[in-house]
């Protein structure tokens, strides 16, 4: 799926005086991820570079969560990037796959970056990327309909009981998204993980179904059924309710500081309000973006010459920031320009890092499934224990997977989440492992109700390895039609990689 779906989303910008054949076995060619934001700004770099290396640069436009999953799935076959932006919390998960290199700093440089953001991009005591922004969420509140902010979330409920009689919202949070909801969740006391003696995560410990997550459910919950949250929203339908006058807050990050200027006339960036006597303030995640050298690259001394002449530079941080409006990692970066800056920046006062370890990956689907049924009236204590209950079947198979010396296969793809899986898409679901039948081959039979699916399998609980139809590696999904509730038996052949379904064959 992941290859089929990164030639889709695509958008190739290509700077060079002459044809490129390949993208990352010529020496002189540099390779770029980057996201729609940033993408022109290296563009922009092609010329200088060109003339004073000798280096082409060829710019990917592609999303950062795609990013990711390409370097992972087609770095090691020689069709990722050399430089690739990503976000501080896929460090671990690229680490741990050997996809990236660590990065070493003069003391010049190391100066000029703000500690708090070098931090986000370490992992084992070293230093994988070079961060250009750092952020967090904050109550982003219309102040011509609620002239004084939240005090606690006791507050928020009356002043949405309040407002509710006219048409308005007081708040609107993004609905089963745990990155946005996370500081209600930690203003009542709750956690990802907790936290060993030395500092270190407890992965042991998930803390969204404990005392703290379980009563910010329970919030969640009553101000869902009370009709005092609106459901079904994303950042479009947020921005709407603000603009329509429909909503009196909202939660987000400077991402869209534009966006926010744009839409209101008078406004305010206020911290996220606490719980009276459990916290002064919720705590929003703090995150950051930053440059990352892929370990598949062919060319890692012209990607590190690149890296540290031209990008992480007072002047190239300062149009990433002018470009971005998010607040900057760079001491030399003016930021006066963009007056939310600063109001992000006291929101995140209390900010805690976003784990940057690789069982983060665990979380977000489960989490989010779980605050998704919660607003459409789920029991908010059953859906965070199912969460956690998921979660930690997810890092153990991860772990067993990682120190097992045989093969995993496991059936991908729409279908998981009718065959009892929590996402579709999954190659960690241990719910869809086929069986080893010791012979080379695999088999999975499950009953799936009428309807259209596509599928594939994946090697050891990742995108590495995966193959799909005509057993290709990398290959594309293949069709399962069903036109009532069958019952379907999977197969697949380690030797030949022949995949077959006893409806289509």
């Amino acid at each position: 799926m992941i290859s089929k779906k990164l030639l889709g989303v695509f958008a190739l910008f290509v700077v060079a005086l002459g044809s490129i054949t390949s993208t990352m076995a010529q020496s002189n060619t540099l390779v770029i991820w980057a996201d729609a934001e940033r993408a022109p700004l290296l563009v922009d770099l092609a010329d200088e570079v060109l003339a004073d290396l000798g280096i082409t640069l060829q710019v990917v436009e592609i999303g950062l969560g795609d990013a990711r999953d390409g370097l992972l799935t087609t770095g090691p076959v020689g069709e990722g990037p050399d430089i690739m932006i990503t976000p501080h919390d896929t460090i671990g998960q690229l680490v741990e796959n050997g996809a990236i290199i660590p990065l070493e700093l003069d003391e010049s440089l190391a100066e000029q970056l703000s500690p708090a953001a070098l931090s986000l991009f370490s992992y084992k005591d070293q230093l994988w990327g070079i961060p250009y922004a750092i952020e967090n969420v904050a109550i982003i509140r219309n102040t011509d309909i609620l002239p004084e902010p939240f005090t606690t979330f006791d507050d928020v409920r009356a002043k949405a009981e309040e407002l509710k009689e006219q048409g308005i919202f007081a708040l609107a949070i993004p609905t089963g998204n745990t990155y946005h909801n996370f500081p209600v969740t930690s203003a009542f006391g709750g956690y990802i993980f907790g936290l060993n003696e030395d500092g270190s995560f407890n992965i042991e410990d998930i803390g969204l179904n404990s005392e703290g997550g379980l009563a910010a459910a329970e919030w969640l919950a009553g101000m869902y059924a009370d009709g005092l949250l609106p459901t079904d929203v994303n950042d479009d339908v947020m921005f709407s309710l603000l603009e329509e006058g429909r909503a009196g807050a909202i939660i987000t990050g400077p991402w869209y500081s534009q966006r926010i200027s744009e839409t209101l006339e008078n406004y305010a960036i206020d911290p996220i309000p606490g719980v009276e006597g459990v916290t002064e303030n919720g705590s929003p995640f703090s995150g950051g973006q930053g440059f990352v050298i892929s370990a598949f690259s062919e060319n890692q001394l012209l990607a590190e010459t690149f890296l540290f002449d031209y990008l992480a530079t007072p002047e190239f941080m300062q149009a990433i920031f002018d470009a971005g409006g998010r607040p900057a990692t760079f001491s030399t970066v003016d930021t006066s320009a963009n007056p939310n800056v600063a109001g992000f920046m006291a929101a995140g006062y209390n900010a805690i890092p976003m784990p940057a370890i690789p069982q983060m990956a665990s979380v977000w689907g489960s989490s989010d499934a779980a605050l998704t049924l919660i607003s459409t009236g789920g029991d908010p204590a059953e859906s965070m224990n199912t969460a956690v209950q998921q979660i930690t079947t997810a890092i153990g198979v991860a772990a067993a997977l990682a120190a097992s010396d045989s093969d995993t296969i496991t059936l991908v793809g729409s279908l998981q989440s009718e065959a009892g899986c929590a996402n579709d898409w999954d190659p960690a679901c241990s719910t869809t492992f086929m069986t080893d039948n010791g012979d080379g081959t695999y088999s999975f039979t499950v009953t799936l109700p009428a309807g259209d699916y596509e599928y594939k399998v994946a090697v050891n609980g990742s995108w590495d390895e995966n193959y799909g139809a005509n057993g290709e590696a990398n290959g594309a999904n293949i069709a399962l039609s069903l036109s009532a509730e069958t019952e379907v038996t999977f197969g697949f052949d380690s030797n030949t990689k022949a995949i077959t379904d006893s409806v289509n064959n």
